[in-house]
């Protein structure tokens, strides 16, 4: 029988992001939102007993609780080339790996925008709150994870609150405009945005913040560009007349959850005589990539991607800069509390089922045996039994409360759940989200809102314990903290 998992390796996260690979590697293995619930079950299928997939324009990455049955990183790698058709070896190379407390760092960094292309932008702490819930609903997402998610969302609006990495509002789709102004004074200019999310939401206002007056929206509907421009401003058109569009405009700005390329030189070949030569800027921020990289080597056209925003990211980024920088300590402290807390809630949560089991088999027991004798036999042989219980199960319970101070919980828990059969209880519970753990949450400030009432709810909670476990006094008392 193979040795259990400990935290350390369990805990882990697989990605790829714009620091190593470029969009066009990106986009093959990015997961649209309709599939990801399809593919996180994909990943608990492999032996996970919990994952969240986040997809963003600048990064794929897997969180997971990997269970036994082999290397977790070997798994999630597999998964990946399946999944998406892609050999492994086209992206093993630009791949990060980490484990245990460098997880829990790593996201508090990713959350709080801090690992971001754009420092400090405004999208990416919104985006993990979706993947969180998707996995969430989507019975992924267990206790480990969620501690950890609901940590590094605290964290994010902790970090924000102190001043300079939020202070401009910086974002994505502000950036794809600024890049637009370096190129084009956008005064007089008649801008295209294709696209009606959140992106595109910022995109809109950033352009009209930049004093574009003139601004069309594209979506693949009707209806929804029109409840678009009435909200955000702008003019509605659809999709399918893109082409009368991209004949009047100077800049077109995409951000589409298009699967596929839907400017390509076909479309621009088709509108050339009616430019007249007129230069065409597209920037398309999408991923995957919604206008063929063949526009670019066309007369009178130019195309740039989410990975030309590197420059426009410098931009006001020493401010932001040495903000992060005061900031990363305390969240690799942070990360390392919530790693030792994880560490320690498996073997009493273990305790706690066990303690459960063994009272359980003795009530039916009691009831069973007990039944006709008289009360002072019956009251004996519950005595006896209670005693019993306490004798076989101090061995157990005292393993599981010293393992807990010396960091083998993990492994303590694996052994003594298979020894009384109690994985069951135990994957059942991962699934259905159990709140059981507790993670540590700094005093509340007035930075929070609504995104942070999960974790109100559970610091304020406190466990109940049962109100009589007979079976050895500390190790009942470990067993119910």
């Amino acid at each position: 029988m193979s040795a259990a998992i400990s935290h350390g390796e369990a805990l882990s996260v697989i990605g790829l992001s714009h620091h190593k690979a470029p969009v066009s590697l990106r986009e093959r293995l990015a997961f649209r939102p309709e599939d990801v619930s399809k593919a996180l079950g994909g990943i608990l299928a492999r032996g996970f007993h919990e994952a969240i997939i986040l997809s963003t324009c600048n990064r794929v990455e897997i969180y997971s609780v990997a269970g036994e049955g082999g290397d977790p990183g070997v798994r999630i790698r597999e998964f990946l080339s399946e999944y998406h058709g892609v050999p492994e070896a086209d992206f093993s190379g630009a791949l990060y790996h980490h484990r245990g407390i460098d997880t829990i760092r790593h996201l508090f960094e990713v959350a709080a925008s801090l690992d971001s292309q754009i420092l400090g932008e405004t999208e990416i702490l919104a985006q993990s709150k979706e993947a969180y819930r998707v996995a969430s609903e989507s019975g992924a997402c267990g206790r480990t994870l969620r501690s950890v998610f609901e940590r590094a969302f605290f964290l994010s609006k902790e970090l924000r609150a102190d001043g300079g990495i939020g202070r401009s509002q910086a974002s994505v789709s502000s950036a794809a405009v600024a890049l637009a102004k370096k190129l084009f004074e956008l005064e007089n200019r008649t801008v295209l945005v294709v696209g009606t999310g959140e992106m595109a939401t910022g995109i809109v206002r950033a352009l009209k913040s930049a004093g574009v007056a003139d601004i069309w929206v594209a979506s693949r509907t009707e209806s929804r560009a029109q409840e678009f421009a009435a909200k955000e401003g702008g003019k509605p058109c659809h999709m399918k007349n893109l082409e009368d569009y991209l004949a009047k405009v100077d800049i077109v700005l995409v951000s589409s959850a298009a699967p596929h390329y839907i400017i390509g030189p076909k479309e621009i070949e088709a509108i050339a005589s009616k430019r007249r030569n007129r230069t065409l800027c597209l920037i398309d921020i999408s991923v995957p990539r919604n206008v063929d990289p063949a526009v670019h080597d066309l007369d009178d056209t130019f195309l740039y991607d989410i990975d030309d925003l590197e420059e426009v990211a410098r931009d006001g980024r020493m401010e932001r800069e040495a903000v992060a920088a005061r900031w990363r300590p305390k969240l690799a402290e942070d990360a390392r509390e919530l790693l030792r807390i994880l560490h320690g809630s498996e073997p009493r949560e273990t305790a706690k089922k066990l303690l459960e089991h063994a009272e359980g088999l003795r009530d039916t027991i009691t009831k069973e045996y007990t039944r006709g004798l008289d009360p002072k036999a019956a009251e004996a042989l519950s005595r006896a039994l209670e005693r019993l219980q306490g004798k076989l199960l101090h061995g157990p319970l005292d393993t599981l409360k010293q393992a807990a101070r010396e960091g083998g919980g993990t492994d303590a828990s694996a052994w003594v759940s298979r020894l009384f059969r109690l994985q069951n209880d135990a994957a059942n519970e991962a699934v259905s989200g159990d709140r059981a753990f507790k993670s540590p949450a700094p005093k509340e400030g007035p930075s929070q809102d609504k995104a942070d009432e999960p974790c109100k709810r559970r610091d304020e909670r406190t466990d109940a314990a049962p109100e009589r476990m007979d079976s050895g006094g500390s190790d009942v008392a470990f067993a119910a903290n």
